[in-house]
């Protein structure tokens, strides 16, 4: 039975996209297509077709990051068509092991810890629990991540066999007292669970839509292979020109390769070429960019732009150090906005570095707010998630759902002054002796008056626990999840039945439940506060009112009227010790998001910190050697934004 179509989309298709509206759902393929030239509205438009078929085939859309799946998923909402919202990897996986229990070992109910509970409680407290500082220790958690995302053995030079047994012995334990699964493990234990069973439920789909398909790992591209195994039919979808996440494993390889591993049909090969956004002189400066690539695919077809594209601006400017970059760069965006009459929203500062990013950004935004020029930062998320009062409410809602829940327990105790590790560790060592976690653990003491814990934390962590257990018994929950989480508990705030929190956070909590509420089913609180830091950066990132900053590869998927590279720097892009492949790929990304204005600066100096952005000796520096012979020459930075604003 054909389920009905809802005021489906009219689209203008190139006879590019009218090759691919007829592709069959029960057949491999691939999309491979440039920057703008419409693979996501193509794609979408293609699944709303199928749905118009008999039989009409079970389909899903599947992307790897939070930001492309964002795009889709909007795309799909405005298509009106009956489909699941696109997902990660990762959420796919999340999905499929929790609707079938037992076929992954974790521990549960799965908890996943966000950036300040990793940083600030895991990655101390197992760094001696290991024997090593914090920085061994993470490379230790990097080197065990790089194997579960390439499927091999992956051994940095710095760390001992000695060092990494001891580290693969704690942390099993303790990720098994504190009850939490790291975001990068699963992947990895969803392949797993594919190998070892034959009756999963969940994953019946006949067709897969892939989108962003070279910005998969090996794990990834593993898991799709299984499931084509199993009857799914997949059509990969993306651009090899920007593969950008190497330091999550993933290679351009698996998008080349697609056709020959999955024996797909030249007819199913599709060829996406004219760029429907980048205006003419910006796209010449791009292209040359990434023609320049010693190990791009020769034979791929050449990309072009769409007849009527305007010729756009696009300067490289030098300054002869970082704070005349930095007041030129809030120049032009005072005169965009100002003069030109341009949303600050459309307007991109990217960067390479945090060292860059740390010294040079900071300048910018200080005269930007001096001008009451409003700007955000999508990494202002981890510092929301550090204040006092929004992590002890986090740390209440997350007991809301499991009273138990050892990260919570672990985060109150660490923001109540004269409960310390000592503390922790008597807890831990308690949990470790009973075969049980640490919230668990915490309870039975709690019922004992923490007689087994140092004699002065006994009286502070009996009124500690009264406290909250109190706070979990006032609160007014139905038996329904409600419609937009972030309401409730600003509800249960303004009753004085929870604690309060920043302004900025509620307001932050109130747009990711209006959000959730709008695009996705409602579920429970669980669900929702596992979602408040990757949509707080997605928000950040696409939503803001002001000029965003963020890093380079955080662009990728936006489109913006201007973009701003500051830093092209040589030795900055690219990175000395970088694959200089992938470093041209990221520089491609970063100037194929405009559709007006394109801008990339460089300074002959830098001093202080940034002095040290990517260079091993110090001195004169030059623009980036991937554009050296290009179509744009460098010129005075202070002198072009002068005549440009004064014309």
């Amino acid at each position: 039975m054909n389920m009905p179509q809802k005021n489906p989309q009219a689209f203008e298709f190139t006879k590019e996209q009218q090759r691919i509206m007829n592709h069959p759902p029960f057949e491999d393929g691939r999309i491979l297509a440039g920057p703008g030239t419409g693979k996501s509205t193509t794609a979408v438009a293609l699944a709303n077709e199928l749905l118009g078929r008999d039989p009409t085939p079970r389909i899903k859309f599947l992307t790897f990051t939070r930001a492309a799946t964002n795009e889709l998923s909007k795309k799909i909402a405005a298509s009106e068509m009956y489909i699941e919202s696109a997902s990660t990897i990762h959420s796919f996986s999340i999905s499929a092991l929790l609707r079938n229990p037992g076929s992954a070992t974790f521990p549960t109910p799965l908890r996943i810890p966000d950036s300040y509970e990793q940083r600030e409680l895991i990655d101390h407290h197992l760094a001696q629990k290991v024997g090593v500082n914090v920085l061994k220790l993470r490379k230790l958690i990097n080197e065990m991540s790089a194997k579960w995302e390439s499927l091999e053995e992956i051994h940095l030079e710095e760390v001992s066999p000695e060092e990494r047994a001891r580290f693969m012995g704690t942390w099993g334990q303790h990720r098994n007292i504190f009850g939490y699964t790291l975001l990068a493990e699963l992947p990895d234990l969803f392949r797993q669970a594919l190998i070892n069973y034959d009756d999963l439920v969940g994953i019946d789909y006949e067709l897969l839509l892939v989108d962003e398909y070279q910005d998969l790992n090996a794990c990834d591209l593993e898991i799709l292979k299984l499931l084509s195994d199993k009857g799914v039919s997949i059509l990969a979808i993306g651009d090899d020109d920007q593969s950008i996440y190497s330091f999550r494993k993933a290679h351009p390889i698996g998008i080349r390769n697609f056709t020959d591993e999955y024996a797909v049909d030249e007819q199913y090969d599709y060829h996406l070429t004219i760029c429907q956004r980048s205006p003419r002189l910006i796209f010449n400066w791009a292209q040359y960019v990434i023609l320049g690539s010693p190990d791009r695919d020769p034979g791929r077809p050449s990309i072009s732009f769409a007849e009527r594209a305007p010729d756009g601006t696009c300067a490289l400017l030098k300054f002869a150090n970082e704070a005349e970059e930095a007041k030129t760069i809030a120049d032009i965006i005072t005169w965009l906005h100002g003069d030109k009459k341009m949303p600050l929203s459309d307007m991109l500062v990217l960067y390479r570095t945090d060292t860059v990013g740390k010294v040079v950004i900071p300048k910018i935004r200080e005269i930007l707010q001096e001008r009451y020029i409003e700007t955000s930062d999508p990494t202002v998320i981890r510092e929301l998630l550090g204040i006092t009062e929004n992590r002890r409410l986090l740390s209440i809602l997350h007991l809301i759902s499991n009273p138990t829940d050892s990260l919570a327990w672990w985060a109150l105790i660490s923001l109540t002054r004269g409960l310390g590790d000592s503390f922790v560790n008597a807890v831990y060592d308690l949990a470790y002796k009973s075969n049980t976690d640490f919230g668990q653990a915490l309870s039975l003491e709690a019922e004992k008056g923490f007689i087994n814990c140092p004699a002065r934390s006994r009286t502070l962590a009996s009124s500690l626990w009264a406290e909250i257990s109190g706070i979990l018994q006032n609160l007014q929950l139905e038996e329904n999840p409600p419609e937009n989480w972030g309401a409730w508990i600003q509800g249960e705030i303004q009753a004085e039945r929870l604690p309060s929190c920043t302004p900025e956070f509620l307001e932050l909590l109130l747009s990711i439940g209006s959000e959730i509420a709008e695009h996705e089913e409602v579920e429970d609180l669980d669900r929702f506060l596992s979602q408040i830091e990757p949509k707080a950066k997605d928000l950040f990132q696409s939503q803001s009112n002001g000029v965003r900053f963020m890093s380079m590869r955080g662009s990728k998927g936006l489109t913006v009227k201007t973009t701003i590279v500051v830093g092209v720097d040589n030795d900055i892009i690219p990175l000395p010790r970088g694959d200089q492949n992938e470093e041209r790929r990221l520089l491609y990304v970063a100037m194929t998001r405009s559709t007006e204005y394109l801008f990339m600066t460089w300074a002959a100096r830098r001093a202080g910190p940034s002095s040290y952005a990517g260079r091993e000796n110090f001195g004169r520096r030059q623009p980036s050697e991937f554009l050296r012979g290009g179509p744009v020459i460098s010129q005075d930075g202070t002198r072009y934004v002068h005549r440009l604003t004064t014309s």
